[in-house]
């Protein structure tokens, strides 16, 4: 079997059917096969199998083709984030060294130190190419068919890490680390064949990893133009989409916004939400629009999107004590080939409901971090990954995270972790969203600041959050409160705690 049979056999089972939808743009999957097969050959015809190939350009459908092309190809794909700066592009260039980068217009003023480097630049929104063929000329491409790969332990891609805690590291998935994240999906998620996926958040992140999954189960993939959020909610109603998922500050959005009553949503079968936590007023809000729709996935880049899912059923308690009641914080059980144990610091496993880290072994881990052995020796420890989140096991099975290791501090020799806290702010009136970190502290060591946005139209106080948390987290209340419009935010959309440190070293005159 070559890497890419499982195309070439959702291709020919499914050929007349709809593959791929850009507004008024579709492509069957004989159409997209055919598509595939010319950009291919092109590529091969003047690039070696193993060349790393960059995709820098906002979602849109040549993303996606270009990126079933470049396996086909037996090519590294390369994400760029639509978000980078000619100052970001340039070093990861500089760390992976491309041969070709594929852009459009919104990006193409952001590579002018690039071009004086001899790359292949091609844009997908016209002619424009130096160093190779045009966009054109590759889809047009009648030359001889690219070679096929047989190597499933080649590297199909590098993905950088966002880097909010440094500069960004390359992590090495092969053809077997993604075959294996379409696995997992594909047995543990409820994806249909007359399933329409909504592609909103960036096809450079974890709304990538859904397309490959979906396409081969038959489904169709819909691209929201642009990636723009006001049109997420037209798309749905146009071309009754099934599914979508998203970051929670982008379901904040949704469920804020002030004409989502004038959309036809009946469609949505669920919505998959991840990569932070989720605030409870945001769940809450979500679960009684829409019911028992939500589902959660967690992931990292390093071990891509399946770790563990939680079911759209499990995000209530359905028994005991608590039954009816939200099973907040919770990332749910390991998908079903995935083996998950929350360890000490000396590498033992932990008893139920205390807290150690998460460390994961399953096939979709990633091979390493690209050029940086020293690095990846510190994650990948004897076939397991350790992940630096802290979280407990209930006697279920069901995890819950409570923070990062690294975000840990301690305040009068109490451990407190920033996701407890912001936690229970999440469930305080009034809040939208809630961030947490810790500062130095000359009485107790450590302390936590809490940064807070209030809801649209609410005004919130110290003394009303302090009133809130106390009675639930006593001495890990917040010591210092700062209101603010909205949380800043890396450029795949997580809490950007950096800048928030940074906020505090501008007013304090000192590192924070």
């Amino acid at each position: 079997m070559t890497v890419y049979a499982q195309f070439r056999n959702a291709f020919a089972a499914f050929r007349d059917r709809v593959a791929l939808i850009e507004d008024s743009r579709q492509w069957t999957f004989a159409e997209l096969e055919g598509l595939v097969e010319h950009i291919a050959g092109g590529l091969a015809a003047v690039m070696p199998t193993g060349s790393r190939v960059g995709l820098y350009m906002r979602n849109r459908a040549e993303y996606l083709i270009l990126q079933v092309a470049i396996e086909r190809a037996g090519m590294v794909r390369v994400p760029f984030n639509v978000r980078y700066t000619a100052f970001e592009v340039e070093r990861i260039v500089n760390d992976c060294l491309p041969k070709a980068i594929f852009y459009d217009e919104q990006t193409e003023d952001r590579l002018s130190g690039v071009r004086r480097k001899g790359f292949w630049l091609c844009s997908v929104a016209g002619d424009n190419a130096v160093g190779g063929p045009s966009w054109g000329e590759l889809t047009s491409f009648e030359g001889p068919a690219a070679p096929e790969l047989e190597n499933f332990d080649a590297l199909c891609s590098i993905n950088y890490t966002s880097g909010s805690s440094g500069v960004p590291k390359g992590v090495m998935l092969s053809h077997r680390n993604w075959q294996s994240v379409s696995k997992n999906m594909l047995m543990d998620r409820d994806i249909r064949i007359d399933d329409r996926l909504a592609h909103v958040g960036p096809l450079t992140h974890a709304s990538g990893a859904y397309f490959t999954p979906f396409l081969l189960r038959g489904a169709t993939n819909v691209i929201v133009p642009g990636g723009v959020l006001e049109q997420l909610l037209p798309t749905i109603e146009r071309h009754r989409v099934t599914a979508f998922s998203c970051v929670p500050t982008v379901l904040t959005r949704i469920l804020n916004a002030p004409d989502i009553d004038e959309f036809d949503l009946s469609s949505i079968r669920w919505i998959g939400y991840g990569a932070e936590a989720i605030q409870r007023n945001t769940l809450e809000k979500a679960l009684k629009r829409w019911g028992s729709v939500l589902t959660h996935n967690y992931g990292l880049t390093e071990a891509m999107m399946t770790c563990t899912f939680l079911r759209a059923e499990d995000h209530l308690f359905q028994s005991g004590d608590n039954k009816g009641s939200i099973r907040f914080g919770c990332i749910g059980r390991p998908y079903s080939f995935v083996d998950i144990v929350l360890r000490d610091t000396e590498g033992k496993p932990v008893a139920a409901n205390e807290i150690g880290e998460v460390t994961i072994q399953a096939e979709h881990l990633m091979q390493g971090y690209w050029g940086r052995p020293e690095e990846t020796e510190k994650v990948l420890r004897d076939g397991w990954l350790w992940s630096g989140d802290l979280a407990r096991k209930d006697e279920d099975g069901f995890i819950y995270i409570v923070g990062r290791s690294k975000e840990m501090l301690i305040s009068g020799g109490f451990n407190i972790y920033p996701a407890e806290i912001e936690a229970c702010l999440s469930s305080c009136p009034g809040v939208q969203e809630a961030a947490v970190i810790g500062v130095p502290d000359e009485n107790l060591g450590e302390i936590a600041v809490a940064f807070v946005a209030a809801e649209p139209e609410r005004t919130l106080t110290q003394e009303d959050c302090e009133a809130f948390c106390k009675p639930l987290i006593g001495i890990r209340t917040p010591k210092r409160w700062h209101f603010i419009e909205r949380l800043p935010r890396t450029g795949n959309a997580k809490v950007d705690k950096g800048a928030l440190r940074e906020s505090l070293s501008s007013e304090m005159g000192t590192a924070a």
